[in-house]
């Protein structure tokens, strides 16, 4: 069937003008990485993005500031302990705004005794027991499978199920209301790692694999990533 004329004036508008690069926040702080994850965020035309970290680590000063109107998606590779009621604000406006936020591996063991934290991830972990939930695990250098449960979801398009090298998290609890993405059957591991929720007005996706430099350069891995900003960005 040939193209219709609004078919092709809507390509002749994209010609003229491209859409703009998404304005990407990569958040760290509060733990350390290895400095070749900035890797993840190079050769990607679709995007400009800006690094910012919290200091000291165990805070959230990145958002003493507002942030929200300055940025489409934002990364999160942090894992701060504290929040201030205003650093708050600034943060809940991500959501109140329908920014979209990628949660990357350490990141979900950000703000444990904040519940709103676990509401925006649907996943609750904690260092020491806490009532009916233990203590989590965690397992460095393990080589694990990571299958598709969703297989044509947009974040999983051209992704295989693939094996991974890295950290696995254990002794974990994942709420109701998220869309489960990505498998493992690793005794060691949380059975969900990849998985998707909406907070707000926000779109999220939560990746658990991510401690590196080993996954960093799967390109598979790298395929996951780039989907799931492109998902979360405001339409």
């Amino acid at each position: 069937m040939p193209p219709s004329r609004r078919d092709f004036l809507a390509s002749a508008a994209a010609a003229v003008n491209p859409p703009k690069p998404a304005r990407l926040l990569v958040v760290t702080g509060g733990h350390t990485f290895d400095k070749r994850f900035f890797d993840l965020f190079s050769n990607h035309p679709e995007w400009k993005w800006e690094h910012r970290e919290h200091a000291p680590r165990s805070s959230s000063t990145v958002y003493a500031q507002p942030v929200a109107k300055d940025f489409d998606v934002v990364v999160l590779y942090d894992m701060p302990k504290k929040i201030t009621e205003q650093e708050e604000h600034n943060f809940l406006d991500l959501f109140r705004q329908g920014k979209g936020v990628v949660v990357l591996h350490h990141a979900l063991c950000s703000y444990q005794n904040w519940d709103t934290y676990n509401q925006i991830t649907g996943y609750r972990m904690r260092d020491k027991p806490d009532g009916a939930l233990p203590a989590f695990t965690f397992v460095h250098d393990v080589h694990f499978p990571l299958q598709r449960l969703a297989a044509q979801h947009p974040v999983l398009q051209d992704v295989p199920d693939f094996d991974v090298f890295d950290e696995t998290y254990g002794r974990v609890f994942l709420e109701g209301g998220s869309q489960p993405l990505m498998v493992t059957n690793n005794a060691t591991s949380m059975p969900v790692v990849v998985w998707t929720r909406t907070f707000m007005l926000s779109r999220l996706v939560m990746i658990q694999p991510g401690h590196g430099p080993q996954i960093f350069a799967n390109p598979h891995y790298r395929r996951l990533l780039s989907n799931a900003v492109r998902w979360v960005a405001p339409r």
